[in-house]
Order: C-alpha cells, then structure tokens, then sequence
C-alpha cells in the first residue's frame, strides 16, 4: 500500500467556493434550535442507531414524521437523497 497516491483535500478560495455553489444548489437550509440537553441525547441515539451524520439522522426522522401525518411518503426534486 505504499503505492498509493494520495491526492490533497482541495482548499482556498476557490475550493470553497466551489463547495458553497454545490451546497447551495443541492440543499436546501434551515436551523435547528434544540432545548438545552437534547442535542446530547440526540448524539447518543444517532451513534446507537449507526447513523453518520446528525443531518441524516434528522432528514429521516422528519421524513418518518411526514409519512405518519400525511399519510404518504415525501416526495423530493429529483437527485435529493
């Protein structure tokens, strides 16, 4: 494996900016306010349930929510996860 190339983590302005345009594009934004204690207690779920991110976490369960209380599964633009 010392043959692997490892290729550097693009950074700078530019790099960032490119970021931004993909993020922009691809997400839409919001944020969460969470009583004090809570963002903790979410942190050991999301570990238990094997979940990556706190973003992931939260998009399926507010997807799960939506299902309950319409009764159908949310549809997304085309290319969202």
């Amino acid at each position: 494996m010392a043959d692997e190339k490892k290729y550097p983590t693009p950074r700078g302005a530019a790099a960032t900016a490119a970021k931004k345009k993909y993020r922009d594009k691809a997400y839409d934004r919001m944020e969460l306010a969470l009583p004090k204690g809570m963002k903790a207690r979410m942190r050991e779920a999301i570990e238990r349930a094997g979940y990556t991110s706190f973003n992931a976490y939260v998009a399926d369960a507010v997807r799960e929510k939506y299902a309950r209380d319409m009764g159908e599964e949310m549809e997304l633009e085309q290319g969202e996860a």
